[in-house]
């Protein structure tokens, strides 16, 4: 199970995400200010942290920077009551790796960290979409077809059949689309086609 952490001073909103994200994920710590969160990440090294901008002792900026730098494999999900056309691009640039306004829906909150653990970015003005749509790019239209059939749970052999190909050409085609994409397991290629809406 993915292990998150929790950075925000307002108990309110810490509350809210630890009922949201507890179902699916493991909530390993929260915190009120960044010196804090970031030796709690330091310590637990998660593999998401869910940070707010405004934070006491060390901000939010400030502590993408120190995350990213000392643990890149951390991913970071900014959840800010700031405007997103003025502090999206420089959470980006910071190194986060995705941007949500607390004014967005809870299933909106829920999409995104999927999408972020996922190994992809996310942020405002349809980067995220766009960004998905590249990494889609890379695909064959074959490995397309592959994938698509995947998510809908068909095995090896059956896709064989369906696509007029050998059950060698079909396992080639499965890791070829795996190592594209950066996704490791068969679960992380059907919750990938499921996000970008590869399956009806």
């Amino acid at each position: 199970m993915k292990r998150i952490v929790v950075i925000d001073d307002h108990p309110i909103v810490v509350h809210m995400l630890s009922n949201v994200l507890n179902a699916d994920y493991e909530l390993v710590g929260e915190s009120g200010d960044g010196e804090e969160g970031l030796r709690l990440v330091q310590t637990m090294r998660p593999d998401l942290v869910v940070l707010d901008l405004e934070l006491p002792r060390l901000d939010g900026l400030s502590l993408i920077r120190t995350i990213r730098g000392k643990q890149p494999k951390t991913r970071v999900l900014v959840l800010t009551a700031k405007p997103e056309d003025v502090m999206a691009n420089h959470t980006r640039i910071a190194g986060a790796n995705g941007y949500l306004s607390k004014s967005r829906g809870i299933e909106e909150l829920r999409s995104i960290v999927k999408v972020v653990l996922l190994g992809y970015d996310c942020f405002p003005a349809g980067s995220c979409e766009s960004g998905r749509d590249v990494a889609l790019s890379v695909l064959s239209p074959r490995e397309l077809e592959v994938l698509q059939c995947l998510a809908r749970g068909m095995s090896n052999k059956k896709i064989a059949v369906r696509l007029s190909l050998s059950d060698k050409t079909v396992s080639t085609y499965k890791n070829r689309v795996r190592d594209k994409l950066g996704l490791s397991s068969l679960a992380a290629l059907i919750e990938y086609a499921t996000l970008n809406n590869l399956v009806d």
